[in-house]
């Protein structure tokens, strides 16, 4: 079950973040992953959840002609509300990278796997993307910082 909580809105997109599905991305000596559910301390790399909503039109636009540049089905597509990602956070080194997962309509039905973070020009979101990125630089995205402070306040 989703818990949704905002944190970051600026004038192109509003972010949610599930504090109760923080997975761990890395997998210990026997190749298992700690589930949500195991109380032990935040691993140093992990994974959270984010529902990104793009909120100008003309953004929302961009996208459907990417999709459909790369081929990529449509059906359904006229009720698009939001896209799923999994943010995964690297606390040695203080990276982030935003790998899409699914995209959703106004009735949290899946439409069909996400491209929102993608190369193209120009892109949806800068400063967000599926490659890692330090946290700090300036030429991340501001929802990238704001997603750390919530997990590292006094950095």
């Amino acid at each position: 079950m989703w818990n949704w909580k905002p944190f970051f809105d600026d004038e192109s997109i509003s972010v949610f973040c599930d504090l109760d599905q923080v997975i761990d991305t890395e997998a210990d000596e026997n190749g298992q992953y700690a589930s949500p559910d195991c109380y032990r301390p935040l691993p140093l790399r992990f994974g959270v959840f984010l529902s990104i909503v793009l909120k100008k039109k003309d953004d929302i636009t961009h996208y459907l002609e990417e999709r459909k540049a790369r081929s990529l089905p449509l059906k359904g597509y006229k009720s698009y509300r939001y896209s799923l990602c999994l943010a995964e956070i690297d606390a040695r080194n203080m990276r982030c990278r935003v790998l899409p997962a699914g995209d959703y309509d106004s009735k949290d039905r899946e439409l069909g796997d996400s491209c929102i973070v993608t190369d193209i020009t120009p892109p949806i979101l800068p400063g967000i993307n599926d490659e890692w990125k330090p946290i700090r630089s300036k030429r991340s995205h501001p929802m990238i910082r704001a997603l750390a402070k919530m997990f590292f306040p006094k950095e």
